[in-house]
């Protein structure tokens, strides 16, 4: 895939705290991207989501009605005529604890940030979800960008360190 350009991208940013909605809208500016949407609810988001042509999405994981969860999900499962079920979600969170991070992975998220987050954050899980993609998983217990990264140096895991030759050579014998 060939590189995507920021100014190209249409990001919807999804949080009910205008703060910091406008806080991570200015940094995309800043940075180039031309078309931002702000919803401020996850219905409004979900309008969107379904008429309008997007390359990213950041949503708040705790919103005012319910989970940013509950609206990465619905992308996952039921994807519209204008977006793939593949489109790369950031979720945006101040809670960042284990059972967060897992449920967020399990619902299909491609990245997480941290809030409060730099303007540098931002831009590297926003280069990260779109020009960094995954293999995109689709199965019946989930949907979501694999949750292995691909690491460019594989050296570390060649010839005998080769985990994958250590279970084929238990499996013969």
């Amino acid at each position: 895939m060939a590189k995507t350009e920021i100014q190209d991208l249409s990001v919807l940013i999804v949080d009910s705290n205008v703060f910091i909605a406008k806080t991570l809208s200015t940094i995309l500016e800043a940075f180039g991207v031309r078309k931002i949407i702000l919803c401020k609810t996850l219905g409004e988001a979900e309008k969107k989501f379904y008429n309008s042509a997007l390359d990213c999405v950041f949503v708040d994981f705790i919103m005012e009605d319910r989970t940013g969860i509950e609206f990465i999900k619905k992308i996952r499962t039921n994807p519209s005529s204008k977006n793939n079920s593949d489109l790369p979600i950031i979720l945006d969170t101040g809670v960042t604890d284990v059972n967060t991070i897992v449920m967020a992975r399990d619902a299909g998220v491609t990245e997480v940030i941290s809030k409060p987050f730099s303007p540098e954050q931002v831009l590297q899980k926003l280069d990260n979800a779109v020009n960094n993609r995954r293999d995109f998983i689709d199965v019946d217990e989930f949907v979501g960008p694999n949750r292995r990264r691909r690491r460019e140096n594989h050296t570390e895991w060649e010839g005998e360190n080769d985990r994958r030759l250590s279970a084929t050579n238990n499996q013969t014998e």
